[in-house]
């Protein structure tokens, strides 16, 4: 199945520049599932030098080819800029001595019982984890920045978007082959908890599903802009099936088994939310490209994708076993603690709701408010937007709220006037799938699923040009080509 390079302007249409720069981008994309999904700090320092290396060295090819660093699209840019603001504020939660008034009591407490009063109190609980989860933030931003520099170029873009499918296929065929031989492993290691269950080289199942995701959707973005652009061709009805048929088990039949096979690793985390979420979003991204296609094609073409998609779901439900049903029959019982974790993590917010508890401080604050009704040991609070609440408090979180808002918003509107639409589609998809899982999970802190998500949230925003004039020319010339 091949892609249909866009036309992106004057001089887009050469050999892509690539360099160490891209080529760092891609070895973060691909290996950082690999060591459990990066979740230890180590993992994150080294991904922190490879972003600051691979950014100077894009500034560096820049200059020596004599060319202005590209622009931003603004949407992006308010969106990073907010996000580095609530950095900032993490990074002020760990300085020792930083507005008494509003410390903690806890510090005090501490200074009292050991009888020094030079002990410096902060508005962290946990101050070196703030200023850690602080430079993430940071790490992000410079990858995303990277993103939307390479992606300017159709071809890089449809590169990158090939490598990371083919990397969501090793996964999932990885994962696929632990659980069918029964072992209980991950790479060498033995599993320490979901056991029975696909987990891939993650070590939890939610946040492996919301990758595995993922991938169903970026597949789907092959999937379908092929079939539009057989669709539009000016060719009889069924001469189009014909060539779709034979593209299809010939050289295009890779990507449908990719967004197969991601599938039937969803369905086989057990993971009730992460199915429920990349259903959703793919049931709107199909929405979101059927409507548009030209009229009298939409509504036959849009109720068969739905049909399949109905149909795909229930073969994955008999492939495995139940498990997923069972699961969602158990949804509200009194094993799940995280529902008896909420109105505890209220409780917290309402004690503190402006400065929070430190970024990244949720373990320690919620050892203060935990009673006899958890019997679990919680080290995060499985609903991203509590735990950030109470960490940031209110104003903060409100902060990072409106920066991904802003990027659903910017997308959709995207989607709406490009030539090649499915990228800002797939925009929307994983941020719709993210909102939704993040509801009860917290696989937006697992490492490998930020890259993942920041790669297919900002790709679309590549050839952003602010929607006015050159953007409608674009288009034209698109159609025109």
């Amino acid at each position: 199945m091949t892609l249909s390079p866009a036309f992106t302007g004057r001089g887009e249409r050469s050999r892509p520049l690539r360099g160490p720069s891209f080529w760092m981008l891609v070895f973060i994309l691909v290996f950082s599932p690999l060591p459990f999904a990066s979740v230890r700090p180590v993992w994150w320092s080294l991904y922190g030098v490879l972003v600051a290396a691979a950014l100077i060295a894009f500034v560096v090819q820049r200059w020596l080819a004599r060319r202005a660093l590209p622009a931003i699209p603004w949407p992006i840019g308010i969106a990073g800029g907010l996000v580095a603001l609530v950095s900032a504020w993490g990074h002020l939660q760990a300085i020792p001595g930083l507005l008494p008034a509003v410390q903690h009591p806890v510090w005090s407490e501490t200074a009292a019982i050991l009888d020094d009063s030079s002990l410096s109190g902060y508005l962290s609980l946990a101050p070196e984890r703030s200023a850690l989860i602080a430079t993430n933030y940071l790490t992000y931003i410079g990858f995303g920045l990277l993103v939307i520099w390479h992606c300017r170029r159709q071809r890089n873009l449809d590169l990158l978007l090939r490598i990371f499918i083919g990397a969501q296929a090793a996964y999932a065929l990885y994962g696929l082959t632990i659980y069918l031989s029964g072992l209980e492993t991950i790479l060498w290691f033995d599993k320490t908890a979901y056991h029975g269950v696909l987990t891939s080289t993650f070590v939890n199942r939610n946040s492996y599903a919301t990758y595995a995701g993922f991938g169903a959707l970026a597949a789907m973005v092959l999937v379908l802009r092929f079939l539009r652009h057989t669709l539009g061709e000016e060719r009889s009805q069924r001469t189009r099936i014909r060539e779709f048929v034979e593209t299809l088990t010939s050289k295009g039949w890779l990507p449908p088994i990719i967004l197969l096979l991601c599938m039937l690793a969803v369905l086989l985390t057990g993971s009730r939310m992460g199915l429920t979420a990349v259903l959703v979003a793919g049931t709107l991204f199909v929405i979101g490209w059927t409507s548009r296609l030209p009229r009298g094609q939409t509504r036959t073409l849009g109720v068969s994708l739905v049909s399949l998609l109905v149909c795909l779901l229930a073969v994955n439900f008999v492939l495995s076993g139940g498990l997923t049903a069972e699961r969602f029959a158990r949804l509200f019982d009194g094993g799940d603690g995280r529902f008896d974790v909420y109105p505890l993590m209220l409780e917290a917010v309402a004690e503190r709701p402006l400065t929070g508890y430190g970024l990244g401080s949720f373990e320690n604050a919620f050892r203060l408010y935990r009673d006899e009704t958890i019997s679990a040991f919680f080290t995060r609070g499985h609903n991203d937007y509590l735990e950030l609440v109470m960490d940031v408090g209110c104003p903060a979180a409100l902060v990072v709220f409106s920066a991904f808002l802003i990027l659903l918003v910017s997308a959709w509107r995207l989607s709406r006037r490009r030539g090649e639409f499915e990228p800002a589609l797939l925009s929307v998809a994983v941020t719709v799938q993210v909102g939704i899982h993040s509801m009860v999970d917290f696989s937006l802190q697992i490492p490998a699923v930020m890259f993942a998500y920041l790669f297919l949230a900002l790709a679309g925003f590549g050839q952003w040009s602010g929607g006015g004039w050159a953007s409608r020319q674009r288009d034209e010339c698109q159609r025109t080509l």
